[in-house]
């Protein structure tokens, strides 16, 4: 007997990823005639077949079939699934895919044979089931992830770079425990719940941990980006680097199903506050297609920022500044589907964003006055000449097996001003495979396992290209075994280890008159994680996880004044992350709230000493511990509101007796955050957008311990308003950012407080409106 429902339809993720089979299950078949085996009716037992399609009537591989109370299974590389040997009976059907929205259907069995007819998978655009790939190196639902995960993408991120394009402040709006932005070119103290993290490009390390540039979180132009996944906690799966977590920067992807899709991005700004030299544009422009077996995207942007004036109209001192900038980005993406399961593609980005300013920066007396811009013939041209990151990617599946091979390149120089650059460059190899197994009827599980290869060059020299720090070289060769386990439908399991073999070399340094000789030193890191996660109600789903991460620190920030690498001990410092959460959507709402609590052995901190440049650094035990909240709303059709809190403290054992009293300093430890935003429909075509940031102060050490770090700090309040219009294939921007032109001094400002004569102590930017225009085609 043959059961003929309608066709069914589901949810599919507008989130622009392209599905590749990723892991793959059960039978392969190559024929829907085949999947048909005979079972005598006296065994009471029969067979259920089915086909995937999405609504172009494609074929969708490795879909998720669950036959509650019996069998899982998964569609071969032509739709099909078969469930095999079921007793006669009722039972609920759930498909589910990455990608796509969970699918129920109630079915019963009571013949030989079952079949049903075509499942097909429509778009429709969800905001919590978003894809990711950076957590497990593996493409999967947020929901599927045991962690704490922050996506930003679409509308989320399309919004926040209309009101401020700076990738600092967008990551300050929206990640809960990120370091506030500093407003400048540099992220020096930018870390994720008090931790030092990890930025890459499509998995491409843009970080410089040997020597950090400050610059990482600027190594591509926002124009470029599909969207962001953070990681918060440390975690080890990219390597060394990531003790507070990943940020990964995933860039566009091509448009498929078209020959030519372009999008143009024009956009305005100046200061409300006081005009005069503060214009900037921003130009850019982005293509994509797919030209039969070929897909490609090319973006391109040029910009220029103007002067930057704090609320009183004055010019804020350029040191570091943002102001007077000309910034360039150049992406490339080339794909080639070699076969349906074999596809190759090549990355390239170059990034230039260089200060050209008129104005030099004065000296700031903390708590009086603020460091500001006075005109001068100094040539002040600090920022990156250059940022190449180039990435050649395969993507292969060997049976049940899918393979991954990624060689990359990334060369970085970084200038600090007129005084000395910094120049890095990385070379390395991952390949990672996953392999999934069936265990019993409802438990499916994947091994994902593979290799790393690192090469990390970083030198700092002077503007003549005198050392300022040894040549600096690390080797990384590393081994893990990650694991996914899918018990029945809700509950999720992982667990995996990492060993890293870390060879470290510095050559000779003269400072001075005075020759450091350069050393060698290998050390091994070796680190684990366990996760878990319970889906069954979508209102409640419980995780909790530990997950270690390890770090090798800012060592040349010491070399450089002549200390031998053999008192540093430059060994993997190890990060503890214990995590508690639930999340859960229903009807209008969905939040997220997440505990967690850190410790290392060796806490890594660096506190500048009375001779300004020179810092001294302290390692000992640390714990960290905060609570973070995102939620939503949608309590009416044409109203969205949201927010995002982050708070955290914690404390360091300065004596290493097992007392954790001594507080920790404002560079390690974020003031309290809360964002809040709403989102108006006016109309089909007309958007308003506000949000609200708060960054609460902290004041904790006496003024007898004034130094970097400890320096109270006052906090602040911003008010950003954005309102858009959709006019056929035209879009048009209006924004304010710092709407009530707030007086305020960002964060880094006050770490720094008094040191270096103040130079850092500058304040924050005064109402700047934007103005834009967006042509899709």
């Amino acid at each position: 007997m043959k059961v003929n429902p309608s066709k069914l339809t589901i949810a599919l993720l507008s989130c622009s990823f392209s599905l590749n089979p990723l892991v793959s299950t059960g039978s392969v078949f190559s024929s829907k005639s085949s999947l048909y085996n005979s079972v005598p009716k006296t065994q009471q037992k029969g067979s259920i077949l089915g086909q995937v399609v999405n609504a172009q009537g494609i074929a969708l591989s490795n879909v998720h079939v669950q036959l509650h109370g019996a069998k899982s299974s998964k569609s071969d590389k032509d739709g099909y699934f078969r469930l095999a040997d079921i007793e006669y009976g009722k039972y609920r059907l759930t498909l589910s895919s990455v990608g796509f929205g969970k699918l129920s259907q109630d079915i019963e069995l009571h013949d030989d044979n079952l079949d049903l007819e075509t499942f097909t998978l429509i778009a429709e655009q969800q905001s919590l089931d978003e894809v990711v790939v950076t957590a497990s190196r593996l493409a999967e639902h947020i929901d599927e992830v045991p962690s704490s995960i922050t996506y930003i993408g679409g509308k989320a991120l399309d919004q926040q770079r209309q009101i401020n394009d700076n990738l600092p402040s967008i990551l300050m709006q929206k990640v809960p425990s990120i370091s506030p932005s500093e407003e400048s070119q540099n992220n020096f103290i930018a870390k994720i719940r008090g931790r030092n993290f990890l930025v890459l490009i499509d998995g491409i390390p843009q970080s410089t941990p040997l020597r950090n540039g400050g610059r990482d979180l600027r190594t591509i132009d926002v124009s470029a980006i599909d969207h962001i996944e953070v990681i918060n906690g440390a975690t080890a799966m990219y390597g060394n680097g990531a003790a507070g977590g990943v940020i990964n920067y995933i860039t566009k992807k091509p448009q498929r199903g078209k020959k030519l899709s372009s999008s143009t991005y024009l956009n305005n700004s100046m200061s409300l506050v006081k005009p005069s030299e503060t214009y900037g544009y921003n130009i850019a422009q982005v293509f994509s297609g797919q030209l039969d077996k070929w897909d490609y995207v090319i973006q391109g942007k040029a910009g220029r920022t103007g002067v930057v004036r704090s609320s009183d109209g004055a010019v804020a001192s350029p040191f570091y500044g943002l102001g007077e900038t000309d910034s360039y980005n150049v992406l490339a993406k080339i794909g080639y589907q070699i076969a349906p399961d074999h596809r190759v593609e090549f990355m390239g980005n170059y990034y230039r964003s260089l200060q050209d300013s008129k104005y030099v920066g004065t000296k700031g007396d903390f708590g009086k006055s603020p460091a500001i811009g006075i005109p001068s013939d100094t040539v002040i041209n600090g920022g990156t000449p250059y940022n190449k990151a180039f990435h050649l990617k395969y993507d292969g599946q060997y049976g049940k097996t899918a393979a991954n091979l990624s060689l990359y390149y990334e060369d970085m120089n970084t200038v600090f001003e007129t005084y000395n650059q910094n120049y890095s460059d990385h070379k390395g190899v991952r390949l990672n495979f996953n392999t999934p197994f069936q265990l019993g009827t409802s438990t499916n599980m994947s091994l994902i396992y593979g290799a790393d290869f690192l090469k990390d060059h970083t030198v700092q020299k002077t503007m003549k290209d005198d050392l300022v720090t040894p040549d600096m070289n690390m080797n990384n060769i590393a081994f893990y075994l990650q694991s996914k386990l899918n018990i029945g439908a809700d509950w999720i399991l992982k667990g995996g280890v990492r060993y890293e073999n870390i060879r470290f070399k510095v050559g000779d340094l003269t400072k001075n008159g005075k020759l450091t000789a350069g050393e060698n030193n290998n050390s091994d890191a070796f680190v684990f994680n366990i996760a878990t996660r319970y889906n069954k109600y979508s209102y409640a789903q419980p995780f909790a996880s530990f997950s270690q991460g390890y770090s090798i620190g800012d060592v040349g920030l010491i070399l450089r004044n002549g200390v031998p690498l053999s008192q540093i001990d430059p060994k993997p410092v190890v990060v503890n992350n214990f995590e508690l959460g639930v999340n859960g959507k229903m009807d209008i709402w969905d939040y997220q709230v997440t505990g967690y609590y850190s410790t290392s052995k060796k806490g890594t901190t660096f506190a500048e000493t009375s001779t300004p440049g020179n810092y001294e650094l302290s390692q000992v035990p640390q714990r960290i511990y905060g609570v973070e909240f995102v939620g939503n709303v949608k309590p009416v059709r044409w109203l969205s509101l949201g927010t995002v809190l982050g708070y955290m403290d914690g404390r360091q054992d300065l004596k290493n007796e097992g007392n954790y009293k001594d507080k920790l300093d404002n560079s390690i430890i974020s003031p309290f955050k809360i964002n809040l935003n709403a989102d108006f429909k006016l109309t089909d075509q007309w958007n308003v957008y506000l949000q609200y940031l708060h960054l609460g102060g902290r004041d904790v050490f006496p003024a007898a311990e004034y130094n970097y770090g400890k320096y109270p700090i006052s906090g602040y309040n911003l008010v950003d308003f954005q309102t858009r219009y959709k006019y056929q294939k035209f879009t048009f921007s209006f924004s304010i950012n710092n709407l009530f032109n707030a007086d305020y001094y960002p964060i880094h400002a006050e770490v720094r407080g008094a040191t270096n004569e103040g130079r850092y102590y500058i304040k924050g930017t005064g109402t700047m409106a934007n103005l834009g225009v967006q042509f899709d085609l």
